[in-house]
């Protein structure tokens, strides 16, 4: 039998241990890296509305929820996106749940602190109004109701949604616990943050958003494209079937202040 060494223990250990960014230069090589860039939210948070800036830039390839199926090495597959986008920058999305329970990293924010440190810029996307971030969240996954789109200026065309209240409780519940994750994922990483309510629901805050990107990746010509209606455009009553029942479910519970003109979230 082959007994190991204090002394090789100690250096397994830091061969496991050392940073995965000189393992892969190793592998790679240590040339400079393509730009790129993450999109990073807890989802529906508008990200579809710059998925479309992005893929009409000439000079990004812009590829969506990379991460959404299991793989081995995630540092190692985003990084051999990066190098073999066939344009000058690579951007990609990724959300709270992927990192979390996808890939099931123990330490996310090192992941995305390794990703910065090997040239990646981050942009958080945030919703502040939780109630409509939850409907939202409910009405995408459900097949009851699905948007359909009309010509540019009219208001899109849909039936209503009937909610389950003690779902929406739930999914309230969940998406406080992503927030705080990925608050948590973001601390001390520098990092744009752009917020639903103010940088794009609304299309007439486009071009400065965009603007924003542009000087924060330092990419010249991000620009708004496409018209997209978004669920926060109508009122609740024109969007839930059984509003009634929803609020009677709110006003019982914790998140009654949902309901009030304080409904936006303080962080």
């Amino acid at each position: 039998m082959c007994n190991r060494s204090m002394g090789d223990e100690t250096f397994l250990t830091q061969r496991i241990a050392g940073s995965w960014l000189s393992t892969f230069q190793a592998v790679t090589g240590s040339r400079a890296h393509k730009p790129s860039f993450v999109v990073f939210d807890i989802g529906q948070s508008g990200c579809s509305i710059m998925a479309e800036w992005f893929r009409s830039h000439e000079q990004i390839t812009f590829h969506p929820d990379i991460l959404s199926q299991a793989v081995r090495f995630p540092r190692l597959s985003v990084y051999q996106r990066v190098r073999q986008a066939p344009k000058a920058v690579y951007g990609f999305t990724v959300t709270v749940e992927q990192l979390r329970q996808v890939q099931r990293l123990a330490d996310p924010h090192q992941f995305l602190e390794d990703l910065q440190r090997g040239g990646c810029r981050v942009i958080y996307l945030k919703r502040r109004d939780a109630l409509r971030h939850a409907i939202a969240t409910l009405k995408t996954y459900s097949t009851e109701a699905q948007f359909e789109l009309n010509p540019v200026g009219a208001m899109p065309r849909s039936s209503k949604f009937t909610v389950d209240v003690s779902e929406l409780l739930d999914c309230l519940k969940y998406l406080d616990h992503q927030r705080l994750e990925a608050q948590a994922m973001l601390h001390g990483l520098g990092h744009l943050t752009l917020i639903y309510e103010e940088d794009l629901m609304d299309p007439n805050s486009h071009a400065y958003t965009a603007e924003k990107l542009s000087a924060f990746l330092e990419i010249e010509g991000i620009n708004p494209v496409g018209h997209m209606f978004k669920l926060v455009h109508q009122k609740l009553t024109d969007i839930v079937a059984n509003y009634d029942e929803l609020t009677a479910g709110l006003q019982a519970s914790d998140y009654a202040y949902l309901l009030t003109n304080n409904r936006y979230l303080l962080t």
